[in-house]
């Protein structure tokens, strides 16, 4: 699903896929706004298609940051997420934070 959301957004993710996430976050530590922009673009596109159910009352650029703490955090904690692909992280970040609830 990581890839299916990455081609859904049309990013440089793409062209970046088989980073680690601790390469990404070093990036974002580097340059904040890309890196921001990265997880919007991921997020929203992840949102748009279902994939995710944001809290009506959390607004993107909040979603984003808690992402970014969510990848900082359990990157640190998990050494087979920290050094796996920054694309897969970003989907165990997104899917644990906001799982859309069946009934």
């Amino acid at each position: 699903m990581a890839a299916a959301v990455a081609v859904l957004i049309g990013s440089n993710a793409i062209a970046k896929e088989t980073r680690s996430l601790s390469d990404f976050l070093s990036d974002c530590t580097r340059n904040s706004e890309a890196c921001r922009e990265n997880l919007h673009d991921y997020l929203l596109a992840a949102k748009t298609q279902g994939f995710i159910c944001l809290p009506d009352d959390l607004s993107i650029d909040r979603a984003v940051s808690q992402e970014l703490d969510w990848l900082r955090d359990h990157g640190n904690d998990d050494a087979a997420l920290d050094n796996g692909n920054a694309e897969d992280a970003q989907w165990a970040a997104i899917t644990t934070l906001w799982p859309c609830k069946k009934d």
